[in-house]
Parts: structure tokens; sequence; C-alpha cells
């Protein structure tokens, strides 16, 4: 049994390191020994009849604008496949593109997927965090934040955290989660900085697909490395 790992867009949306959440759910799964099976998406392809995983990382506004028709086009299935418990994570743009609206000007808003309960806002100003701090349910979140988004979400929706230092959603919250299916404005990749996330996700998927997922050794030696870099922004939230 394979666990398929789906990117969306990853020659429009490639920005901020993103492809590394895929790189890091790949190489966890593997390091456990479990088969995968990676798969792209890009504008007018037919989507794969079943995924486990759903990536979509971020991109600039003419990246949304270019592929927004396209992402109203798949929606439905995108939506039936996070009701039914497929894992998606989607960071800046691509979170955008999967919530209910994206405003990009005065006269241009353009639907999104609706998975998250939210609309959005990306025509204020720029905001970047070199140290993005969240509190979430899986503990101390950490990685990098450059965007230009308010996220107006659903109060029966709840958020990924509560913003340490940065901006988040500009209400203090960060991010939405609903079914399996996690949002955010964190970057760095924000599954490479954040292994219990992709642990705990790597589970979830694992358990649906009837396969067991069991860190080793090797896993262990790999987030001692992530620990150092995770120490370095965590010093900058201190400071």
């Amino acid at each position: 049994m394979s666990i398929r790992v789906l990117e969306l867009y990853p020659a429009d949306l490639s920005l901020n390191g993103d492809v590394g959440n895929r790189t890091a759910l790949v190489r966890r799964m593997r390091l456990a020994g479990i088969d995968v099976e990676e798969l792209s998406y890009s504008p007018g392809d037919d989507l794969p009849e079943t995924a486990d995983f759903v990536l979509i990382g971020t991109g600039t506004s003419s990246a949304v604008r270019s592929i927004a028709a396209d992402v109203e086009r798949i929606a439905p299935t995108l939506r039936a496949w996070s009701e039914a418990g497929v894992v998606f994570v989607a960071a800046g743009a691509g979170f955008h593109l999967l919530s209910t609206s994206v405003r990009l000007s005065a006269t241009e808003v353009f639907p999104g997927a609706g998975i998250f309960a939210g609309s959005v806002d990306s025509s204020s100003m720029r905001i970047i965090t070199e140290a993005f701090a969240i509190d979430s349910e899986f503990g101390l979140l950490i990685g990098t934040e450059n965007h230009t988004a308010l996220y107006t979400g659903r109060p029966d929706q709840k958020p990924l955290g509560r913003v340490r230092n940065g901006f988040g959603n500009g209400d203090g919250t960060e991010g939405a989660r609903v079914n399996n299916s996690i949002g955010t404005h964190c970057h760095g990749p924000f599954l490479v900085l954040n292994p219990v996330v992709a642990d705990a996700l790597i589970e979830v998927a694992a358990k649906r697909a009837g396969v067991e997922y069991q860190p080793g050794p090797e896993h262990a030696e790999l987030d001692g490395v992530i620990d150092l870099a995770r120490a370095i922004l965590l010093a900058k939230v201190s400071a």
C-alpha cells in the first residue's frame, strides 16, 4: 500500500521553500519504510482518483490570478476530499486559495475552494516576520512569515493557534484547521521546522490507509538538526 502525496501547482506556487513540506513528509515516511507515490498537479490536468496528502504552497498575486479559475474548477473535488479526511497542508497563497474568497484589490475578488471557512484580503501592507511563533495544540510552532493578507475566519472553524510573535491572521490567531486540513501563513518550510506536525499528519494519513507509521533513530537524528534551526529562530522570539 502506497501513500499518495499530491502537490498542487508546484510551478506556480513555489515561493518561500514550501516545496520542502512535500520533501519532509516523503522523507519521514520513507525512513519509516512506507512506500510513497509523489504526484503533481498543474492547471488543466485531471486530478488523481485519490490522494492521502494534498499540499499547496505560496506565490505571487499574478500566480493567484493565473490559477484562480482552475482552483474554482477543481474545488468540488478538493472539498469532498477534505470532508472525507484527506490531509491538506496549505501555506500562504495556497491557504488563501483554499478559503472562501481572495481579494487582491478593490476590484479583484476570486472565489476560493471553500475548504477553509474564511475570507482573505490580500491588499494590505506586507508583513514580514523572521521568527514567526504560534502557540498551538501541537506545541510551539516556529517559522517565518511573508504576506499581505488579513484572514477573517468563521467562529465555528478553529485556527491553527494563537500568535506569540508575528501577525498571523491579523486578529491574534493564526491559520485555520478543519477535518485533517491545515492552512497557515507559516513558512520555513512549515513541516520541516515543525516535525511534530509532520508526524501527527503522517499518523492520520497512515491510519486512514491502513499503514503503520513508526519513527525511528534516523528521525531522531534528523530532528536534532532541525532543533538547531528552531533554536536560532526561538532566540529571536525571546530577544
